[in-house]
């Protein structure tokens, strides 16, 4: 052991606890030697001397002073108890109710509302739709959207133009 045995390891050795190393060098060095019979004496001292015991009326008074600081101090479990139990309960509900909860279900959505069966177009006869085919195959498109995107902004203005003049001729506008 290349230096002296610390206090608490010489307190093992004392009491016969210590390992075999130390117990070797507190008997074989001569500071640890004369460290380790101060502190049996001071041991033999404490043994030795008589405390008188305190009458029991010193035992309820301590008693009764102990029950007064405890009552006079706020009892912090009580007080955690006052938050912890409502905390408790709200985690347990949030935990239960997504637990029970399914966790399949769709989106709630609003259903559409129902489109009346008359239309504010005017009717168009079996001859108008064949016309306008006919119209939308000459110009190349694959159908009427695509041949009204592909106008122009002048050409856009009057086509609807003419269509309110059409529409305003029939009284349907």
């Amino acid at each position: 052991m290349r230096s002296h045995v610390e206090d608490d390891a010489l307190l093992d050795v004392l009491d016969g606890t210590a390992s075999p190393e130390a117990t070797r060098h507190a008997q074989d060095c001569g500071e640890c030697a004369r460290r380790l019979a101060d502190a049996r004496a001071g041991l033999a001292l404490a043994v030795a001397a008589e405390a008188p015991e305190p009458s029991p009326l010193y035992w309820d008074a301590f008693r009764g002073r102990v029950a007064a600081a405890i009552d006079a101090e706020p009892d912090s479990r009580r007080q955690f108890g006052r938050f912890f139990a409502p905390a408790l309960l709200a985690a347990a509900a949030t935990v239960a109710v997504v637990s029970f909860s399914p966790r399949d279900r769709a989106p709630i959505v609003a259903a559409p509302a129902p489109v009346a069966a008359s239309s504010a177009m005017p009717a168009v006869d079996d001859a108008g739709v064949d016309a306008v085919a006919a119209a939308v195959e000459d110009l190349g498109c694959s159908d009427v959207a695509a041949c009204v995107a592909s106008l122009t902004d002048e050409e856009s203005r009057a086509l609807a133009e003419a269509l309110r003049a059409e529409l305003t001729a029939s009284g349907d506008l």
